[in-house]
């Protein structure tokens, strides 16, 4: 009797992460067929794009999402905020970033995404253009040893004002925030390059961050450390808010 639980548990939970994947790629078949200004909520304007990640692996709430989620639509010191979650594939991830820098064109934009080895926001100072993957993406694909762009430089830097964010989010306000060198070589280093690079090129303040596990995450045992989401939620907003405290422009 055990025996046939389990069998119809495990086939149970197989079927939902088929369906779960089936409508993520129908959603996002849908969202890259909408012309820029229905990506765009009809017209309203973009001041901040921050991207985050939709579940993988056994992590079924990423954070990089839910946050995206919680931020889509908030003022922040004037501007506002569009939050966009990407389903982890190499093939829509850059299809999807491509469509947002040239649909959005922003002033500040943050990509995020979840190691659940951190128990910071770690700030990444540099991406690089490289793939290779130690596991498939959703779609089943495993890259590697494959340039991001063609044409673009090995490395890219983080313009986001790291001293500042320092100062003001880790030193006066005592957030875990600190600087981090953890990108890795998956979608997170895809995602970060593709960003980067855009905030080189445009001359505006982009990067990239990776946040820890919640405490959701510890309570669903998918990690064995987390913290608060409320606490992770005011790291971002403080990062945004010093990153826009020198924009004039609207």
């Amino acid at each position: 009797m055990m025996e046939k639980h389990s069998i119809f548990k495990a086939t149970t939970l197989y079927t939902i992460k088929a369906n779960l994947l089936t409508i993520d790629q129908y959603i996002d078949s849908r969202i890259t067929s909408l012309n820029p200004h229905t990506l765009l909520n009809n017209g309203d304007y973009v001041d901040i794009v921050i991207t985050g990640f939709n579940y993988y692996s056994s992590y079924w709430n990423n954070p990089s999402g839910e946050l995206a989620r919680a931020l889509d639509g908030s003022i922040i010191n004037s501007y506002r905020v569009k939050g966009f979650v990407l389903t982890v594939s190499l093939k829509n991830a850059v299809s999807k970033m491509k469509e947002i820098l040239s649909t959005t064109k922003p002033k500040l934009i943050i990509g995020m995404g979840l190691n659940p080895a951190t128990r910071f926001v770690d700030i990444e100072l540099v991406s690089v253009n490289q793939t290779y993957f130690t596991q498939p993406d959703v779609d089943g694909n495993i890259v590697r040893l494959q340039k991001i762009l063609d044409t673009g430089p090995q490395i890219a830097y983080t313009t986001l004002p790291l001293e500042k964010i320092m100062r003001e989010c880790s030193e006066k306000k005592s957030l875990p925030i600190k600087p981090g060198v953890s990108i890795g070589l998956y979608l997170c280093n895809v995602v970060a390059y593709m960003i980067m690079t855009y905030g080189v090129e445009k001359k505006i303040p982009a990067g990239f961050i990776h946040l820890p596990p919640t405490t959701i995450n510890l309570l669903r045992r998918e990690t064995e450390h987390g913290i608060p989401f409320s606490e992770v939620l005011e790291a971002v907003k403080c990062i945004i808010e010093v990153s826009t405290s020198d924009m004039h422009d609207h």
